[in-house]
């Protein structure tokens, strides 16, 4: 018993670095770095890979609540209200979790945040009455993020954010299915004498991956990446790497793809993530749901998503 506890313990600590990693992995991919086409020795008939190169020095990448390379952390949307809600299963050999989590930030645009490098992110978070999420309150907590390296790591709290999150069947009553409605709803006073902000967001269809170590016509190692095809024009696979020496877990790449279930990811793709510090490989399926809204004056920028990831060894 005592081993299963370890167990699961060792998985919900994975998967809270994974669902983070996934969802910084999202501002990071809303910098403007040229994608970088891999000329590769795939069939006629596969079509290169146009890839989003999201640590530009992966010698120095380093996840801690944001990815952090230089010092610069790429800032979250400029909207009024972010609205992330994302439902997840994340695997490791023959054991695979299920984690849901929602989260929204209000942000003070009177309020800059000045990193200690001097450099600008984003805006503080504003402290409002808890929205709820399919009619459960959500709970307010400190979000904080790190910049800098090493032993000049910087911590800087931005202010409140509210958020649920549920782990299988333990976690706030965080009910997420897929391809269902999901309810937002925020009241900006305690009185009733304006209407609550409400609508509703739908869950996209589940994605599930599959991750093969496989070998090319020169005898080099590819990996072939299946998935369910789905009824978007396409998908995202973002794909990172674990430390040796920590928990953290770094993003490298990002794949925009066709739906159409099956990608080979060439040799030197993997190649460029250093070997002698990542002792792991983490390949996320996303399908997700992005839009920009305004209810009552809020602009809203919302992304709803559902995720596989899979945690596989170096090849």
């Amino acid at each position: 018993m005592q081993n299963v506890q370890q167990i699961n313990y060792s998985m919900k600590k994975y998967f809270q670095h994974i669902i983070l990693f996934l969802f910084t992995a999202y501002f990071f991919g809303c910098g403007k770095p040229g994608p970088t086409e891999v000329v590769n020795d795939l069939p006629n008939d596969e079509t290169p890979l146009q890839i989003e190169v999201l640590a530009k020095n992966p010698e120095d990448a380093l996840y801690k609540n944001g990815y952090d390379s230089t010092g610069l952390l790429i800032p979250p949307p400029s909207t009024d209200v972010f609205l992330f809600i994302s439902k997840n299963i994340v695997s490791q050999q023959s054991l695979s979790i299920s984690y849901d989590i929602a989260q929204v930030f209000f942000f003070d645009k009177n309020s800059p945040v000045i990193l200690p490098d001097g450099k600008r992110y984003g805006f503080h978070m504003k402290k409002v009455i808890p929205p709820k999420i399919n009619s459960v309150q959500t709970k307010e907590v400190s979000h904080i993020i790190h910049s800098g390296m090493g032993s000049s790591v910087k911590e800087t709290v931005l202010g409140p954010k509210y958020m649920l999150s549920r782990t299988g069947i333990l976690g706030d009553s965080l009910s997420l299915s897929y391809k269902s409605l999901v309810k937002f709803e925020y009241r900006k006073g305690m009185m009733n004498t304006v209407p609550p902000v409400e609508f509703t967001v739908e869950m996209p269809d589940q994605i599930i991956g599959n991750v093969t170590v496989t070998q090319n016509g020169k005898g080099e190692k590819i990996l072939l990446l299946e998935w369910n095809k789905g009824t978007k024009d396409s998908v995202e696979i973002i794909i990172g790497g674990k430390l040796k020496s920590e928990k953290a877990a770094t993003a490298f790449f990002k794949l925009h793809v066709k739906d159409n279930g099956r990608v080979i990811i060439p040799p030197q793709l993997i190649k460029a993530i250093p070997k002698d510090r990542f002792d792991r490989l983490v390949f996320s399926f996303v399908r997700n749901a992005v839009s920009r809204r305004v209810e009552q004056s809020f602009e809203f920028f919302t992304v709803i998503q559902n995720t596989h990831s899979i945690i596989i060894d170096y090849p």
